[in-house]
């Protein structure tokens, strides 16, 4: 299972094809964990730069209609070279991108949908209420994921007060809530570009529930320290930098469950 150490000693290339609100900001989580991030929304150099990454990342938060043949492409060079996708579905449920993923999931691929609970509940196939990027309604996050990892056939890692990873069959819950975490725009973006450093080698739950388990004690740590939303943007890349894999694991021992 890939770890935080394992990050620091082979940094991994994770390519991002970003959305240009938050860009920054996942750059420096991916960097401040050891893996190496690279953003590019430029076609012509996907084959190569794809051949380099060890995972690449499709975020549509600020998606162009004439870019969606560009995120297909991207997705099917990756495929083609085996590199693990993931994708970022930003605010799905509004019309537009609701067509957009959905003309993607025809042509394209993927292989982790990371999203918050309204997003995921549009894979699979349930109402949940949302308000723009937020999910602000009530359900059954584990159902949720479920459902749309059997109707995807991704792996799904949805993200919130409680975190749920599943691919159908195997699901994972984390139910610590990190109010702060959703107080910051990108936190969701970064964890996105997270997961593609945890899955370097190798597509697996416990990989993706490691990344979300690293990015969430980072936050219960840096909640500690500050309640205000621009020292703890500052203080949550500081507790990345630092975190230690031990912690983790006993975070992982003492909190993640097994759903079957």
């Amino acid at each position: 299972m890939m770890n935080i150490t394992d990050i620091r000693m082979k940094s991994p290339l994770v390519l991002t094809y970003a959305n240009f609100v938050t860009p920054q900001f996942v750059a420096n989580v991916v960097n401040v964990v050891a893996a190496s991030p690279l953003m590019s929304r430029e076609l012509a150099e996907f084959k190569e730069l794809a051949g380099i990454a060890n995972a690449v990342i499709i975020n549509t938060g600020t998606l162009q209609k004439v870019e969606i043949n560009d995120i297909i492409k991207l997705s099917q060079e990756a495929y083609q070279l085996g590199k693990p996708v993931v994708l970022d579905p930003v605010a799905v449920s509004v019309p537009f991108r609701s067509k957009t993923i959905t003309q993607f999931l025809a042509s394209g691929h993927v292989d982790v949908i990371r999203g918050n609970a309204a997003e995921i509940a549009w894979f699979a196939d349930i109402d949940f209420a949302s308000q723009g990027i937020d999910a602000t309604g009530k359900g059954d996050v584990i159902e949720i994921a479920q459902r749309a990892a059997k109707k995807t056939g991704a792996v799904i890692a949805l993200s919130g007060a409680c975190d749920v990873v599943s691919d159908g069959q195997y699901t994972q819950t984390l139910d610590i809530n990190v109010e702060q975490l959703s107080s910051i725009v990108g936190t969701g973006d970064a964890l996105s570009s997270l997961i593609g450093a945890f899955i370097a080698d190798g597509l697996k739950v416990p990989n993706v529930m490691n990344a979300m388990a690293t990015f969430k004690l980072a936050g219960q740590k840096a909640a500690t320290k500050t309640n205000q939303p621009g020292s703890f943007t500052n203080q949550l890349l500081d507790e990345l930098f630092v975190i230690d894999n031990i912690d983790v694991q006993n975070f992982i021992k003492e909190s993640v469950l097994n759903n079957g």
